[in-house]
Parts: C-alpha cells; structure tokens; sequence
C-alpha cells in the first residue's frame, strides 16, 4: 500500500515538472534584421521584420517594436535574421 502511493506521488511529481519544462511554445513577437546591416547605418522599416521567439529565449536586450529600433544607427553589423539587440544600435 505505501509502495503504490510513493509510486503514484512519484509519477504526479515527474509529470508536473516534465508539463513545466515542456511549456516553451508560448512565443513573443521580436525585431529581427531583414536585411544584412553594416555598422554606422539607420535602421529603417525596410531593414527589419518581427518574427515569434520563445519566451524562455527573451532577455532585457531584445526589442519588441519596430519603434525601439527603426531611426536608430547599427554600432556593429548585423547580418540578416539576426536579432537586433538594443546593445547593438543608438
């Protein structure tokens, strides 16, 4: 009988952290290069699009808006696809 509860509790425990690791498809929209970018360049509408990343991939670096990058100057380059860190442009 004390065998089939720790059983049980154990199976209860390994499924509830495996259902909390697992949970990475909730994504969030984030600015991306859409265009290679050299450094000393405005960013313009044309030179980015937003693209889903998973949450668990977010830092404070990562913009979220278009607003947060566009009008603003690469500091390095930037290739294409690559996330454009707010590090990387003033």
């Amino acid at each position: 009988m004390k065998w089939s509860r720790m059983l049980l509790a154990l199976v209860l425990a390994f499924t509830s952290t495996a259902c909390v690791l697992l949970k990475t498809d909730e994504r969030i929209d984030v600015v991306v290069a859409a265009t290679d970018l050299g450094a000393g360049r405005k960013i313009t509408d044309k030179d980015i699009t937003i693209i889903g990343m998973p949450v668990s991939r977010l830092t404070r670096d990562v913009p979220r808006k278009s607003s947060q990058v566009v009008g603003y100057t690469t500091k390095v380059p930037i290739p294409k696809g690559e996330l454009i860190l707010l590090s990387k442009v003033k």
